[in-house]
């Protein structure tokens, strides 16, 4: 019952209630028109939102980081990995070549990383996919 309630559209999930629900059809009918009309009054507030942040012309941090968040979790998770399979295998290795004594590199927990990285890529594909198929724009 959760996942319903979950997703889908609010107006199918209630719906479904109404029509369990002992009241007339008129009854039924109206409340139906009224929840489809606070369905399309969010749905147009969400638009709203969503062009004004399209819209935004901030040059300070605060917009950069608004507008760029998602590139910068995923050149970091990018970071983190090139780190930790790439250079720091490199630099140990000169650093065992050359007989340099030093503290132990820093490592990345890949427990913590590896499932923002699949989740970052699954994502990235669907997108790719929604493309391709022309679903969205």
């Amino acid at each position: 019952m959760l996942s319903k309630l979950l997703g889908g559209s609010l107006v199918e999930t209630v719906g479904k209630v109404i029509d369990s629900v002992h009241v007339s059809d008129e009854e039924r009918g109206k409340i139906k028109i009224r929840l489809q009309e606070l369905e399309n009054e969010i749905n147009a507030k969400q638009m709203e939102i969503n062009l004004a942040d399209a819209q935004s012309t901030a040059t300070d941090i605060s917009g950069i980081l608004q507008r760029s968040w998602r590139p910068l979790i995923g050149f970091s998770a990018a970071i983190s990995i090139f780190w930790e399979f790439v250079l720091k295998n490199f630099i140990m290795f000169f650093l065992a070549v050359f007989e340099v004594q030093t503290q132990p590199l820093p490592s990345m927990d890949m427990e913590q990383l590896m499932p923002l990285v699949m989740a970052l890529l699954g994502m990235a594909s669907l997108r790719t996919f929604e493309k391709s198929k022309k679903i969205t724009k």
